[in-house]
């Protein structure tokens, strides 16, 4: 490390790092627009989008695990700065496991493509994907802008997600006991809301990693 703390290639690989978390989000966000669009209009081609960027994001969240290993073992940073790369490398890891669900609700909703689906069911859908999308952007912007009050409301916002899954929920339970000819689709409905959930949690979990990285504290 330099004897000036910090130096300008410091400054320079750091904002580096940032400047790739920034993009992974971006990615990530646009990856999880789409299956927001396909629960109301499926498109194949939206679908396989959405399966291109959760591969892409897996590969950019290797290469910025690897760009932080690195910056830590050449510039030997002090506390704050360890400790942003240090949960940089948490979030991407949220990140790249959003990618893999995002994979998932696609995939699953090309199952369900030619399936008629209840209209009050596609609607709360719609609204709990755009509510996660909110928790999503959220997440990443209270991270990035190291703000603690965005990232205190997203155990707020979670709750609300979890009273909109418990609802759905009933919804599917009440189609498979109506009509056992909806019982296997009805199975990948409620996997495809549970992923969304749990896109939700890992938000969640992005939000209280940047509490931890500001305060040294593991709760919201």
């Amino acid at each position: 490390m330099s004897n000036e703390y910090p130096s300008t290639i410091f400054k320079k690989r750091i904002n580096n790092i940032k400047k790739s978390v920034e993009n992974l989000g971006i990615i990530t966000i646009e990856a999880h627009k789409k299956i927001v669009f396909l629960l109301s209009n499926y498109d194949d081609k939206v679908a396989e989008e959405a399966i291109e960027h959760s591969n892409e994001i897996g590969a950019l969240t290797f290469e910025l695990e690897k760009m932080c290993i690195k910056f830590i073992a050449i510039e030997q940073p002090l506390a704050g700065d360890l400790m942003f790369v240090e949960s940089t490398i948490k979030v991407s890891s949220h990140l790249n496991r959003i990618g893999v669900l995002i994979s998932k609700i696609a995939k699953g909703l090309k199952q369900l493509k030619d399936v008629k689906l209840p209209e009050r069911f596609l609607e709360d859908c719609q609204y709990m994907g755009s509510y996660v999308q909110m928790m999503l952007s959220k997440s990443i912007n209270a991270f990035l802008d190291k703000n603690k009050v965005m990232a205190v409301e997203l155990k707020e916002d979670d709750n609300k997600v979890d009273d909109l899954f418990d609802s759905i929920l009933s919804q599917v339970t009440d189609l498979m006991h109506n009509d056992s000819d909806y019982i296997s689709q009805a199975m990948t409905l409620i996997f495809i809301v549970r992923y969304l959930e749990r896109i939700g949690d890992r938000a969640v979990d992005i939000g209280s990693r940047t509490i931890f990285m500001l305060t040294f504290k593991n709760d919201l």
